[in-house]
């Protein structure tokens, strides 16, 4: 009886053994295929009816009371506000990777204080993302979308340059 005790014991202890082993794997293998925290893959796209066409990182809920817009035709000018889980630099990441298949081309990237503003053009809008720490509440963070036309002066003079006189 007493040697069916043991050799119940060593099994476990092998069992726990085992499955600790296994946890510590798949642990190692996991952050080696995600890269660290600031190499995670960036959320899949969604919309804000009010930014159609602008991809947005799944998980992010708008915060109506700090989000203005409107929409006239073919022209929008806004300030949405929006929070989540991803890192401000993972937040990054996914515009810089999701807008230009929206027809955004990055102009313009700072960086100060662990937050992120990025200046994206298409042929018609200008669209500003800044991507910062929420207050409050650590480990989420805000986006800031601004969106507007783009203005005309600055448009025709990508398109000719400026004509001097002989």
């Amino acid at each position: 009886m007493c040697a069916s005790r043991v050799r119940n014991k060593q099994s476990g202890v092998a069992a726990l053994v085992c499955a600790a082993a296994v946890m510590t794997f798949a642990g190692l293998c996991g952050c080696e295929t995600l890269g660290g925290p600031d190499q995670a893959p960036p959320a899949s796209p969604q919309q804000h009816p009010m930014l159609e066409g602008i991809p947005l990182p799944s998980g992010f809920r708008s915060v109506p009371e700090r989000s203005v817009g409107r929409a006239t035709g073919a022209l929008r000018v806004g300030q949405y506000e929006f929070e989540g889980s991803l890192s401000p630099i993972q937040v990054r990441r996914f515009f810089v990777e999701n807008m230009p298949a929206a027809r955004f081309m990055k102009k313009e990237e700072r960086s100060e204080n662990g937050a992120y503003s990025l200046r994206f053009e298409s042929d018609t809008e200008v669209c500003n993302v800044c991507a910062k720490p929420a207050k409050g509440w650590t480990g989420r963070t805000a986006i800031i979308v601004d969106i507007g036309p783009l203005p005309k002066g600055s448009a025709e003079r990508e398109v000719k340059p400026a004509v001097r006189p002989p």
